[in-house]
């Protein structure tokens, strides 16, 4: 099973990732989340990696025109519209990056249905807390993110960490186990022990 580490800040996390194993890393482009970063750190960041995992670009009230200059000056592989993006705007970005992948809030059977609709490559299905989305380590409604993953490819987020990975992976049976706060010493700072224990995890699968 694949594993995205998202909400990379820094050269050290984004190597310790890289050599643990993952398949994708997440940058976080939204000024609002306590794991953003800018276009030039990342990119700075992304230069100095080997190129073994995959860079996925979090945009949650981003203008198409600032999504394409992160993504041609980061070599971004996907973009992930986070912020209830119409399938208009995603087909705009079309052609920018290899994929387009959307987060969809998994909490009710409405949810499911308007889901399984989107145009993306990828859909990620995460939890939602108040205003906060994404990284806020609550779970999401698994049974119903199972019912997705028959139908769609998906990446499972919301509270992934290394005591819940394999009954996630195993009830819901997602493309991708997405990680982030579960992973994490604090906002802004992986646990490398964390990481290489979850993506063992997720491989043992």
């Amino acid at each position: 099973m694949k594993v995205k580490i998202c909400g990379i800040t820094n050269l050290e996390d984004a190597r310790a990732a890289e050599s643990a194993g993952a398949d994708f890393l997440g940058f976080i482009f939204e000024a609002s989340s306590p794991r953003s970063v800018s276009v030039e750190d990342a990119a700075g960041i992304i230069s100095k990696l080997s190129g073994t995992a995959k860079t996925v670009g979090v945009f949650v009230e981003s203008d198409a025109d600032f999504i394409r200059r992160a993504a041609l000056e980061c070599g971004l592989f996907a973009l992930q519209l986070h912020g209830g993006q119409s399938d208009n705007f995603a087909r705009g970005l079309s052609g920018i990056s290899q994929e387009i992948w959307r987060t969809v809030w998994v909490g009710c059977a409405a949810d499911l249905q308007s889901a399984r609709s989107l145009e993306a490559d990828v859909l990620v299905a995460d939890s939602r807390s108040g205003k906060t989305v994404g990284g806020t380590g609550k779970v999401c409604d698994w049974s119903l993110a199972e019912s997705l993953a028959k139908s769609r490819k998906i990446a499972l987020a919301g509270g992934i960490n290394c005591q819940n990975a394999a009954q996630a992976a195993l009830s819901v049976n997602p493309w991708i186990l997405d990680a982030n706060s579960g992973v994490e010493i604090s906002p802004r700072r992986k646990d490398p022990a964390k990481i290489e224990n979850l993506i063992k995890i997720a491989k043992e699968i």
